[in-house]
Order: C-alpha cells, then sequence, then structure tokens
C-alpha cells in the first residue's frame, strides 16, 4: 500500500511539474480553444498548424508535408514572438461597403536550436506540432523576453 501511494504521489508530482502548451487535438480535428505562444521560466513555447494537401495522393506524404508545413509556421510564430511581425493592412470601399479586405504580414529572425516536442496528426491529414526554444538560449542571444 505504501508503494502504491508512493508511485501515485509521484506521478501527480510530475503532472504537476510539466508545463508547456497543451494539445490543440480534439477528436481527430483542431479544438475548439488553445493556446498558440507560451512563454514560461524555461522555454518559449509555439505551436504550429501544417494542413495536407488533397491532390497528394498517398497518406504518407500528406503527413509528411503537412508536419513541414506545421514545423514551418511554428518556426514563424516563434520569430514573431521574438523579433516583432511587419503589418500590412489594405480595405477597400466602394458605395460605403467593404468589397475586400487584406491583411499581410512577415516576420525576419534567426532562431536557432528549436526542439520538436510533440507531432498529432488530425483524421484530414493536417498536423500540429509543438516546438520549444531554451531561454537561456534566448538570453545568450541577447533576447530577454519577460514571462507575462
Amino acid at each position: 500500500m505504501k508503494k502504491l501511494f508512493l508511485l501515485c504521489a509521484a506521478a501527480c508530482c510530475l503532472c504537476a511539474c510539466t508545463s508547456g502548451l497543451k494539445s490543440a487535438v480534439k477528436e481527430g480535428a483542431i479544438a475548439p480553444a488553445f493556446n498558440d505562444t507560451l512563454l514560461d521560466s524555461n522555454y518559449l513555447w509555439v505551436r504550429g498548424f501544417g494542413a495536407a494537401n488533397p491532390a497528394h495522393t498517398s497518406d504518407s506524404q500528406r503527413r509528411i508535408m503537412s508536419r513541414e508545413a506545421a514545423i514551418a509556421h511554428a518556426y514563424q510564430r516563434a520569430a514573431e514572438v521574438l523579433y516583432g511581425a511587419d503589418l500590412e493592412a489594405n480595405v477597400q470601399v466602394v458605395d460605403a461597403v467593404s468589397s475586400g479586405s487584406t491583411i499581410d504580414t512577415s516576420a525576419q529572425g534567426v532562431i536557432r536550436q528549436m526542439e520538436l516536442v510533440s507531432t498529432e496528426y488530425m483524421d484530414d491529414g493536417g498536423c500540429a506540432v509543438i516546438m520549444r526554444l531554451d531561454r537561456k538560449r534566448l538570453q545568450a542571444a541577447g533576447l530577454n523576453l519577460e514571462v507575462k
């Protein structure tokens, strides 16, 4: 009984000590609510999503390419958090009615040694990844973000 109690206590402690982003996939699709980025005392956590190309006939090809797109998306999010994003917005109004609106963003920066923490696939072949970057590496690069 004592061993069982110690095992349960250790499991609870382990669960309480884990941090980072939680899954954004629920029942094979994107969950209705989730966080994209998180800055804690140890890491910058980012999530990326990638969609599968329906033109690819192989499940493996769809999964591989959606994973690569999700990783690229996570890198983009990390660059936006670390360096900011340039925004350009345009709205066209015709006869007092908006007939078109575009918002373009770009981010640029160097991100080294991000770690891929998890990969999840959705039923449609899309992919969600979670990546993290150690705050010690950020501080060594002169980036000292504050925990919010």
